[in-house]
């Protein structure tokens, strides 16, 4: 029997806001969207009307690093407090001299506390991520992270999870190796995953991957019809790595024990540096982009790059975001927002991602399909969730609105009330159930 959710306004993502309609799903798929006045009580008995309401797609974040979201929770034992003087020790070594709010010296500090978190506490950390991401109405997150112990919790949480696996070198040998590790575990994985999980791959940045492994992923990824996401023009520390051949990066390097290494040549940006590889095209997605120019801008665009944008944590981390104009102008259909994690953002409310940056340039409808349809795109997911249309997962949700609000109010608003997954409530009044 099918159920129904009745609402004043439902925003599909497909270009249409249906004014008292209902949502009929059946199986945990959308079966079909009529006005509530025209539904059959034979086949759809089971019909909860949530009155004044604006309902959405669930929405889907670009950037994630959840096992991040709670670093600064403290352990006892000997173990951790051995783990915690040494690395004190260790960051004291390689961060001398470094400004303390700089954004290096500030990821010296996430890393080494999260080294000090035994692996019980690193689940604690990552499920608080998800959880919180759920809260917000985030049906499907593209995490990134090296480590693939994740894997076994989003095997088995109904949140659609894009898991990137990242990866580091510094030279041709350990290029060889960390492919051959990461591709027998995505081997491995593909083998043994739900029908929620998808698995692609994360070189990190310019300044922490040998060109090697760039031309090896470039590869790989184009036989397999991989997706990439990597960290471009991000930083201060970046650009001058590129530019003289070194910077405060490779401090960070070698204290997450890499040996330091140049670019491929200097005086180049980004973009320049992995065009030259060949790594610009339609399966990457590059995350922040913060001292992207024009010219950049156009070289991404014209390869068909798709962008992660993460405006609240670039302007926290580095105080210089990449402007929405030019997102706008150099992305149409071709981004999505990204949260980062609770480490360097108060939430991960995409909502309040949107917010920051908008400012009225995005009415609500397309304000709505850079939360929904566009990123599903870009993963490649759309086929199953993004929109409200005829058998897609059910994934939804319902913004509960006062008298005097019509559905452009959603715009206002951090947090969903409801969260529906394959037509199963999630979250109710605002709390996980």
């Amino acid at each position: 029997m099918s159920k129904g959710y009745s609402a004043k306004w439902i925003i599909a993502s497909d270009g249409n806001v249906y004014e008292d309609c209902t949502l009929v799903c059946d199986e945990g798929k959308v079966e079909k969207i009529i006005k509530t006045s025209e539904v059959n009580n034979s086949e759809c008995k089971n019909i909860k009307d949530y009155g004044r309401c604006v309902i959405t797609p669930g929405f889907i974040n670009l950037h994630n690093h959840l096992q991040y979201s709670n670093v600064n929770q403290k352990e006892g034992g000997i173990k951790y407090t051995f783990k915690k003087a040494y690395t004190v020790l260790k960051k004291q070594y390689f961060a001398a001299g470094i400004k303390k709010n700089s954004f290096v010296y500030r990821l010296f500090d996430l890393l080494g506390k999260y080294f000090c978190l035994s692996a019980r506490h690193k689940l604690a950390s990552f499920k608080l991520g998800l959880e919180e991401s759920l809260l917000c109405g985030t049906t499907c997150v593209a995490q990134l992270s090296k480590e693939s112990k994740y894997f076994d919790v989003l095997n088995e949480v109904p949140i659609k999870t894009y898991l990137f696996f990242e990866l580091f070198s510094d030279s041709a040998q350990t290029s060889k190796e960390e492919f051959r590790n990461i591709q027998r575990k995505i081997d491995k994985l593909l083998k043994q995953k739900s029908e929620n999980t998808f698995v692609g791959v994360a070189p990190h940045s310019v300044c922490s991957v040998h060109k090697r492994l760039f031309k090896i992923l470039v590869k790989y990824c184009s036989k397999n019809n991989i997706l990439m996401t990597i960290r471009i023009s991000e930083s201060r520390e970046e650009k001058d790595w590129l530019k003289y051949g070194f910077s405060d990066i490779d401090l960070l390097n070698e204290f997450c024990g890499n040996k330091k290494f140049e670019p491929l040549f200097k005086g180049v940006s980004s973009t320049q540096y992995l065009a030259s590889m060949n790594v610009l095209n339609k399966r990457l997605i590059a995350s922040y982009g913060n001292y992207l120019d024009d010219f950049d801008l156009e070289i991404l665009k014209n390869n068909k790059v798709a962008l992660a944008y993460c405006p609240r944590v670039s302007k926290n981390l580095h105080d210089k975001v990449l402007d929405f104009d030019k997102v706008l102008k150099y992305f149409p259909e071709r981004f999505g927002f990204g949260t980062n994690s609770l480490a360097f953002n108060k939430d991960l409310s995409l909502l309040n991602e949107l917010r920051s940056v908008n400012c009225g340039r995005l009415n609500t409808i397309d304000a709505i399909k850079y939360l929904t349809i566009v990123p599903a795109k870009i993963l490649r997911l759309d086929n199953m969730i993004g929109s409200l249309e005829k058998g897609k997962d059910a994934d939804f949700n319902v913004f509960l609105l006062d008298e005097n609000e019509d559905y452009n109010a959603v715009l206002n608003k951090s947090r969903p009330d409801f969260v529906y997954i394959k037509s199963l409530r999630k979250v109710q009044n605002g709390k996980l159930r």
